[in-house]
């Protein structure tokens, strides 16, 4: 097995989850904070506004400009979450300190598994990449351990225990299909195509955004 090299390679498809994540977080955070300070601008125009109004404000610029902090610093902070494939993997990427990459040597099979969220006429799925080593996952590793899950194998001789990475919400099914591309394109010897769960059944899947 080839040594793991530092970072995705100059030919790798990135897929930025982070920056996704980010573009259609940031209307909802501006809107917490702009909310924030609304009853206390009101307050201080009017004359004679009891203790009640105040506290009342004060509560609510604490929580709405807090809960607007927070998705800012989550945001921000996951801008720089990619997946990506190369010649020697798959990358799960956070920042040039932690990341993963899983080589194509060590997987027996890689595909997609998807199921419907909510309503399927509305047709939202949950959907995620499977990755499905030869041997045990790796467990000791902290940024692969809160992908490991255990669940039925997709086929046979695939393995129950297996890295799981969730993949957006999304209205239709085309940011699935490009990530599915790029995997094949990478791998179509480990591609074992897409597997539809049973509709409303429970199970694992970690959405990134």
């Amino acid at each position: 097995m080839p040594s793991a090299p530092s970072r995705p390679g100059p030919d790798a498809t990135v897929h930025r989850f982070g920056m996704r994540r980010l573009r259609t977080g940031l209307p909802g955070t501006l809107i917490a904070l702009c909310l924030a300070p609304l009853p206390l601008a009101v307050t201080a125009a009017q004359d004679g506004a009891g203790a009640g109004r105040w506290v009342f404000a004060v509560v609510w610029l604490l929580f709405w400009g807090g809960l607007g902090a927070l998705m800012s610093y989550a945001l921000w902070t996951g801008r720089r979450t990619l997946l990506a494939f190369d010649a020697y993997g798959v990358w799960w990427w956070h920042s040039p300190e932690r990341y993963a990459a899983v080589p194509w040597q060590s997987l027996a099979g890689v595909g997609l598994h998807w199921a419907h969220q909510g309503s399927a006429r509305a047709g939202r799925k949950v959907m995620s990449l499977e990755l499905c080593p030869y041997g045990d996952v790796d467990a000791d590793d902290p940024v692969l351990r809160p992908l490991v899950v255990r669940d039925e194998p997709l086929r046979p001789g695939l393995p129950e225990r297996r890295y799981r990475i969730g993949i957006p919400t999304y209205p239709g099914r085309r940011w699935g299909r490009e990530l599915a591309a790029s995997a094949h394109a990478r791998a179509p010897h480990l591609w074992f195509g897409e597997h539809e769960r049973p509709y409303g059944r429970p199970g694992p899947v970690r959405r990134t955004g």
